[in-house]
């Protein structure tokens, strides 16, 4: 077996893209280059000086011509953003940190605060790196319509209105010019919600008596005083010594580590309203007639399972939780939609959600011949002019007959 020719040593690592080539048919030495632009071989021919000097020339043509159109890409990018001004999704950044500036100041609350955090992220996957000026009301309306398409109205309706406020902060911190999304249509969102009769109601009921013993508790609690699960999750058997710097903070509209909760004080379940602030005085002898049972009945309920602060409380342990510990909001909702699955009830539309019982109660005390107008927190405007005059300080008591 012959042995393999070596090729002849030359130093070209010093020249890039020039390499030899031997021929092993002929057993003749050349040389090529190696286009950096494309990975294109070319021939030099045999001669190697002559091969050196072109390889030198044509790296210096071509490395100067990449260096040209590297230029004027970034030219032509730096160009394309001046007009179309900041990119969206880094505008979004900047926007995050304006939201939070205005829930430290008290100017928006907690919940508004994680919705907007959340849609304007959404925001920003949808126009990623768009200039802030070259998005249109066109843009706009293809977007939002493409969620509604989608069965998503209520979600169209409030990245709208989020995107409003993304550009107004845009306007104020000079950024943009006009608000596109001011210019669209706010589309009113169809409700498809199902409502809840007495009977769906009993059936959903009957169904969570399976589930832990705070189900039917919340159930019940939403049913007899028609508040809002944000109210209920949070309402205890008593007020701490805590509870009175919170209200103050409450009433100021100022964040603070907790919330003004709900309590039980004499005769009276105490609820200030997180949503409307409304302060309201509810009997603990209000009664619901159609199911026999009063406002005092349920919060005997709630005290026998365990010992506890909270009106609604886990009974068991959990991973998260221990016993005693208050039921998040979410997870309040949660239990109620996994008794209505329990139920076995098939729904035409969309089933109804924990929500819906407070519009239930309104119809069933309506019936009775209780103010619902009170009870519920919902104000005249003749109401609204106290509200405002007093900054929420009176409590309105419900009357019962």
């Amino acid at each position: 077996m012959s042995r393999r020719r070596s090729l002849p040593h030359s130093d070209l690592s010093k020249i890039p893209n020039l390499y030899r080539k031997l021929d092993k048919r002929t057993g003749r030495l050349s040389f090529q280059y190696k286009d950096p632009r494309n990975g294109t071989f070319w021939g030099l021919g045999t001669d190697e000086d002559i091969a050196k000097n072109r390889a030198k020339q044509l790296n210096a043509a071509i490395y100067a011509q990449l260096a040209q159109s590297a230029t004027d890409n970034i030219m032509a990018n730096q160009s394309s953003n001046k007009a179309g001004g900041i990119p969206f999704n880094k505008w979004i950044e900047e926007y995050l940190k304006v939201t939070k500036d205005r829930l430290q100041t008290g100017e928006i609350k907690q919940n508004t605060y994680r919705t907007r955090i959340h849609l304007a992220k959404c925001l920003g996957t949808i126009f990623c790196d768009t200039g802030i000026k070259d998005i249109t009301v066109k843009d706009i309306v293809k977007n939002l319509e493409s969620y509604r398409a989608s069965g998503k109205e209520r979600m169209a309706q409030a990245l709208r209105s989020t995107l409003v406020d993304v550009f107004m902060e845009a306007i104020q911190a000079g950024e943009a010019e006009a608000n596109p999304a001011a210019m669209t249509k706010n589309k009113p969102v169809r409700v498809k919600r199902a409502r809840l009769t007495l009977d769906v109601w009993q059936s959903i009921f009957d169904a969570a008596e399976y589930l832990q013993p705070w189900v039917q508790n919340a159930m019940l609690l939403a049913l007899i005083t028609g508040q809002r699960v944000e109210d209920i999750a949070i309402a205890r058997f008593k007020r701490d010594p805590e509870w009175d710097a919170a209200f103050v903070a409450f009433i100021q509209e100022k964040p603070y580590p907790i919330k003004a909760y709900s309590f039980i004080e004499g005769d009276f379940l105490h609820v200030p309203q997180q949503k409307t602030r409304t302060l309201l005085k509810i009997p603990l002898q209000l009664r619901l007639e159609c199911i026999d049972t009063s406002l005092g009945d349920v919060i005997a309920r709630c005290q026998k399972h365990s010992l506890s602060p909270f009106l609604i409380h886990h009974t068991k342990r959990g991973f998260k939780q221990e016993i005693g510990d208050p039921v998040h909001k979410n997870t309040v909702s949660k239990g109620f939609q996994k008794a209505r699955e329990k139920s076995g009830i098939i729904w035409t539309g969309y089933p109804p959600t924990f929500h819906e019982q407070r519009s239930l109660a309104e119809r069933l005390y309506r019936d009775q011949g209780i103010d619902t107008q009170r009870l519920l927190g919902h104000k005249s405007a003749k109401m609204t002019a106290v509200y405002n005059d007093s900054r929420g300080a009176e409590w309105l008591e419900i009357a019962i007959k």
